[in-house]
């Protein structure tokens, strides 16, 4: 996986510091050998799951002007439906966004992207049932 294959596949993230990038691609490229067939989606959403949450903690002010738009747009469009609750006096509604984050028991900070969602169903099949944490 390059830096310039993955942006192909994703180009949202092109507003994406080339540091940070090619830092994430060179962590997903070390991660991914057991996952023989499946080794290139699986580098796609980690990267982009890391990458999301770094736009979730993008300040403005520490880079290009012209690349903060996209990195507003990049803090919402990657992040995991939660489940939303509310009471009010006796009454509480519940209501589920993502029925995959009730499926899922740990896995942390993966749950919160659609990308790592998605890195932890395949990870599920490719591994047949076996944890497997990136």
């Amino acid at each position: 996986m390059t830096a310039n294959s993955f942006i192909e596949f994703y180009p949202q993230f092109k507003v994406i510091p080339d540091a940070v990038l090619e830092e994430y691609v060179t962590q997903s490229n070390q991660r991914f050998e057991d996952f023989l067939d499946s080794a290139e989606e699986a580098r796609r959403l980690y990267i982009a799951h890391k990458l999301t949450l770094y736009a979730q903690t993008f300040l403005p002010d520490t880079y290009e002007p012209g690349s903060v738009v996209g990195m507003s747009a990049l803090r919402g469009a990657g992040v995991a439906a939660q489940a939303l609750s509310k009471s009010v006096g006796g009454v509480s509604v519940s209501k589920s966004e993502g029925s995959a984050i009730s499926s899922i028991s740990g896995f942390g900070e993966w749950k919160q992207t659609a990308f790592g969602l998605q890195l932890i169903t395949l990870a599920k099949i490719i591994t047949a049932g076996a944890r497997y944490v990136p």
